[in-house]
This record gives structure tokens, C-alpha cells and sequence, in this order.
């Protein structure tokens, strides 16, 4: 993945920031990108460190190590504030399959995959005729954010042998391949599963922790660890697991409750440190909360496809039913069979553990979520009229945001950038010159038909362009990204007393703060996903664009509240006038 010239993106940056500031703001900007890029200035100074470090030190992609520092030095709690999560589509009707019998079928389903990963047989992923990097896959499986103090570790184990599983509080490893790495039967697990769920002892429910603090939970898993070589051995277990398997007792219908349970829970059986938390509730629903260190979505929707496509392979009750394989379980040696995990706590960690309750109850009651499922129409008439059917919903939800507000904040659309090895992703930013004006013109009475629609199609084609550039490793955000990273680990040794004024400046911190904050990806095998939002004033939302619907996960603050259901109209109204703006002869 090619550096960018650094000039090149400072042009962008004032380009692109533009839309968002007032005339004086502009010319302030301007001066300080020149500042900036002054000759033996700090930029021309950070960019040949860069390159440097990008050339000398091995590094296969200079923006993949620099978007997972930055995931790694977020010191909030990830629950909500990183980690994302995905609604499944099933294949498994609830009323006629049990929850062990439907988290069986998952992790067989997953192990499939694993057993392609580790042969190494799983076809290449493509964006229509190009090749994508498969390095993320490596980081899906055995994987671990570990809490330490200012920055974490990630943290990736070789082991497939177990998984661990979560019910009413406890936490259980339980073994999936045996000594030979030969996986177990859906009804061996199946029966183990059944197992867990009769256990009638309520746990410790240690996973809270990973809802703290980063700070205060690095200190307190030393704390913890400290304490026995038992708690070592439990939390060695849970970081090298495959995956964990959570066992809900909840039964959420309503979309909405699905999405909360899925994005937070209510503070029992979740770790949110492990990469893959794969979620079973009561009533045969079923979900993913990611941690998002390792992995970005599209290589998610690789595995939500798989599954999607063998969770019914070989899990039908008619073969090896339960009461013939619970004699064979029976015959295992003690230690294939789920095995308690229990932590020895003080009173200072069990005190803890206590307060961390009520704090992960206040973070979840401060975020409200809302879903709009918009059944007027999808990407098929859009492609009607010969636009992209992703521009014109981020047109959308621009214009909704100008009918809230009066005005446009930065928004943010994630786009990979897996053409490189390496690559992970580079952010859009939406709101351009060419989006005002035709929201401009669509409020203008003076504003003729064909002018709006030639302004729609104009916003369209410069959101395309500026996706491409991003696509191609021309963006903006990483590149910066880059620069500051740079600056803190060697800019001391740069000579560089502070963190450039750049960074500081009104035009870069209004691009950056990004309100909206979209994504969308393949929607095949999947209901419903989304995140909490990433500033305290803004909205997380991700959508998906079907044949002939668009639904659309949207989060915020409470103190938003109002706004979020202002702005859930608005998109929905804003789809239709710009569909009904394109309809027009």
C-alpha cells in the first residue's frame, strides 16, 4: 500500500473540510496546512519518518499497525464503544430445535471453517475481479484483546482444541477436537451443551470485568492473576479458547431488544476482551458480538455466509440423537468433559466485581437504539435510476441530518482496503461540496427538476470518486493517522516538542469528529448489525441495502435520544423525496 504524498492529502484535508467550515475557518486551515508543509517543517519531517519506518522495519502495511495501535490506546470500555455486533439469519427454526441443540449446530458449522482456515482451503475473497488480503483471517480464531496499562495487547494462540461457554455466570471450557484434532460429533456437543444449561449453580460472572476501564481492568486482571495458579490456568483457558459460546437465558422478539441484547447484554455471560462471542439465546436466536482489534467486517460476512450456508449440515435430530451419544459422552476421560472455570477472588476483587454492575448498567441506560426498517423500496429501483445504491443512501442520510439540523456534520463511511496486503480500512468522509449543493437545491423553491436531479447525480459521482481514492489507499484519515502515530512513538527523536499544530487545527478536528457514522456490508446471512456511536454527539449506523428494502441499526447517547428519532424520520422521508425526485420524466 502505497504513502500518499503528503501534500496531496493536506489538499484533500482542506478540499474535504471545506463543506464543514465557515470562510474564515477555510483561510485559518489553509494556513496551517502551509505551516505544516513549510520547508523542514513538522510534516515533511513526520512523512520521511514514515517511509522510513514503513521501508526498514518489515511492515507489510504501514496503515494496518496504526489503525490497531489506534484500537489498542482506547482506554473506554469496549462494550458499546468498540465492539460490534451481527444479528443471524437461521436456517434452524427455534420452535422445533432446542438452544443446545442450535448452539451445537453453530460451532460445528464454525469448526468447519476453522478446518478450512488451518488447511488453508478456503478460497480467496474477491472485490469484483481483484484479490483481497486473507491475513485478517489469521486473527478470527484463538484470539484476545489483553487489558494492560495505556495501550493493549492483542494477543492470537495457536490452540483450536477448546472453546469456552457461558451460562447463568459461569464459564465452562469445553473440548471440541480430541487428541488426534478430530472434531466432535453435533451430538457429543450437543449433549455437553445440555449439560451446562442444567447446571442449576449461578457463577462468579468474572466476564463484567472486560466491561470496566481498560486502566482499571489491566490493574485488576494482574490483581487477579496474582491471587492463584488456578486463576491463571481459568484465564489462560478463556484467552486461548477458539471462540466463546454464550447461552442466554433471554428471549428478545422485539428488533430493538435483539439489538441491545446482541450489542451489550445485560451484564452476564459475555467477555467482550475475546474476538468472537457467538450468542444463543433462549429462544433460537442467534448473534455475534466482535471485538474489533484483529478483524474488520468483510472478513466477518465471510464467516456469517459460511455458517449461514452448514449451520443445518448434519444436525438433524434424526441422527446420533441424544440418548445414544450420552452413554459415549459418558465413557470420556474427565477431563473432555465441560470444565467449571472458578476463580479464586479476595475481597478487594470480589468488592470490585460488585461495583462493576451498576457502572456497566449506567453506560448501557446512557445508549439508545433505534431500527428503521425501510420497506418502500431498495437497490433495485434505485439502480433504476443509474446511480450507486450506496451513494444514494449516504445522500440520504446527509440530507436527514440537514433537515435536523440546518446544517451538515462530518460524516464517516468505513471502506476497506483489502486490495493491499495488509489493508483494513480508510474512512470516507461524505459530506463534500457537490452533497450541499444539492441538498441546497432540493430546499430551494427557485430550484428546477432537472437541476436537482443533475445535482443528485454530481453529488453521487464525487462520492464515488473520493470512495475509490480511499479503496486505493488515497485517502485522508489513515494517512494522518499515520503522521500522528509517527509522531508519538519517535517524535521526541524527531526533534518535535509537540503534536503539530495541524492537529489541533478547526478544519481537521471538524473532519475528524465525525457525528454520522456509517457502514454497510454483504447483508447474505444476516438480519441486523451495529455499534454504538463513536463521538458523544453524533450516531452509530450501519445499514443494509436490499433488493427491495434498507434497514438501518441506529445508536446514540440519551442525551440524544430526541434526536435520534428525529433523525430516524428524516432518512426515511429523505429516501422517499429523493426517490421521488428521480422518479421525474
Amino acid at each position: 500500500m502505497p504513502i500518499p504524498d503528503v501534500d496531496d492529502t493536506c489538499r484533500k484535508l482542506l478540499e474535504w473540510s471545506a463543506p464543514l467550515l465557515t470562510e474564515k475557518e477555510r483561510e485559518q486551515t489553509n494556513e496551517a496546512i502551509k505551516y505544516f508543509l513549510k520547508e523542514g517543517g513538522d510534516g515533511n519531517t513526520l512523512q520521511t519518518d514514515l517511509i522510513k519506518w514503513a521501508r526498514t522495519d518489515g511492515i507489510a502495511n504501514w496503515s494496518s499497525s496504526v489503525w490497531q495501535d489506534l484500537y489498542l490506546e482506547s482506554r473506554a470500555p469496549l462494550v458499546i464503544n468498540s465492539n460490534v455486533f451481527y444479528y443471524l439469519k437461521s436456517k434452524l427454526a427455534a420452535d422445533t430445535h432446542s438452544q443446545a441443540h442450535i448452539a451445537a449446530a453453530l460451532i460445528t458449522s464454525v469448526y468447519s471453517f476453522i478446518a478450512l482456515l488451518d488447511t488453508k482451503s478456503l478460497s480467496k475473497d474477491y472485490q469484483k475481479d481483484k484479490p483481497l488480503c486473507m491475513a485478517q483471517y489469521d486473527n478470527l480464531f484463538s484470539s484476545i484483546r489483553i487489558p494492560k496499562q495505556d495501550t493493549d495487547e492483542f494477543k492470537v494462540s495457536s490452540c483450536r482444541k477448546h472453546i469456552v461457554v457461558m451460562h447463568n455466570q459461569c464459564v465452562f471450557k469445553v473440548q471440541i477436537l480430541d487428541e488426534s484434532l478430530q472434531c466432535k460429533s453435533f451430538a457429543e456437543i450437543k449433549v455437553e451443551l445440555e449439560s451446562i444449561i442444567n447446571e442449576a449453580k449461578t457463577g462468579q460472572n468474572i466476564g463484567l470485568l472486560t466491561t470496566l476501564d481498560r486502566d482499571v481492568w489491566a490493574e485488576k486482571r494482574i490483581q487477579l492473576l496474582g491471587l492463584s495458579t488456578s486463576n491463571q490456568a481459568a484465564m489462560k483457558a478463556i484467552d486461548e479458547a477458539a471462540f466463546a459460546v454464550c447461552l442466554d437465558a433471554e428471549e428478545p422478539e422485539v428488533i430493538e431488544d435483539i439489538s441491545q441484547q446482541l450489542l451489550h447484554g445485560n451484564g452476564r455471560d459475555r467477555f467482550f476482551d475475546k474476538s468472537l462471542q457467538f450468542i444463543v439465546f433462549k429462544n433460537g436466536k442467534t448473534g455475534i458480538n466482535f471485538e474489533h482489534t484483529g478483524v474488520d467486517g468483510s472478513v466477518m460476512l465471510r464467516l456469517v455466509a459460511h455458517m449461514f450456508d452448514t449451520i443445518n449440515v448434519g444436525s438433524d435430530n434424526s441422527i446420533n440423537p441424544a440418548s445414544d451419544t450420552a452413554s459415549v459422552n459418558s465413557n470420556r476421560p474427565p477431563s473432555d468433559k465441560p470444565q467449571s472455570l472458578i476463580f479464586d477472588l479476595d475481597e478487594s476483587l470480589a468488592q470490585v466485581l460488585s461495583d462493576s454492575a451498576p457502572k456497566f448498567h449506567q453506560h448501557v441506560a446512557n445508549t439508545q437504539t433505534r431500527v428503521l426498517s425501510f420497506l418502500a423500496f431498495g437497490k433495485e429501483r434505485i439502480k433504476q435510476f443509474r446511480v450507486s445504491p450506496d451513494a444514494f443512501v449516504q445522500l440520504a442520510l446527509q440530507l436527514a441530518e440537514y433537515r435536523l439540523y440546518g446544517k451538515c456534520y462530518s460524516a464517516y463511511e468505513a471502506v476497506m482496503t483489502r486490495t493491499f496486503v495488509g489493508g483494513r480500512i480508510d474512512v470516507l468522509y461524505t459530506v463534500s461540496p457537490d452533497s450541499m449543493t444539492f441538498i441546497e437545491n432540493m430546499h430551494s423553491s427557485e430550484c428546477d427538476i432537472k437541476t436537482k436531479q443533475a445535482s443528485l447525480t454530481r453529488a453521487i459521482k464525487t462520492h464515488i470518486t473520493r470512495a475509490n481514492e480511499c479503496r486505493f489507499g488515497e485517502g485522508v484519515y489513515s494517512h494522518f493517522l499515520a503522521l500522528k502515530y509517527r509522531y508519538k512513538m519517535a517524535g521526541k527523536e524527531l526533534g518535535l516538542q509537540a503534536l503539530p499544530e495541524l492537529f489541533n487545527d478547526h478544519g481537521y478536528l471538524a473532519l475528524t469528529n465525525s457525528v454520522v457514522c456509517t457502514s454497510t456490508t454483504s447483508e447474505y446471512g444476516v438480519e441486523l448489525a451495529g455499534y454504538g456511536p463513536i463521538v458523544d454527539n453524533g450516531y452509530g449506523i450501519r445499514y443494509f441495502i436490499r433488493e427491495d428494502s434498507i434497514c438501518f441499526n441506529m445508536t446514540s447517547r440519551t442525551a440524544m435520544k430526541s434526536n435520534l428519532e428525529s433523525i430516524k424520520f428524516h432518512i426515511e422521508q429523505s429516501l422517499v423525496d429523493m426517490a421521488k425526485l428521480m422518479s421525474h420524466q
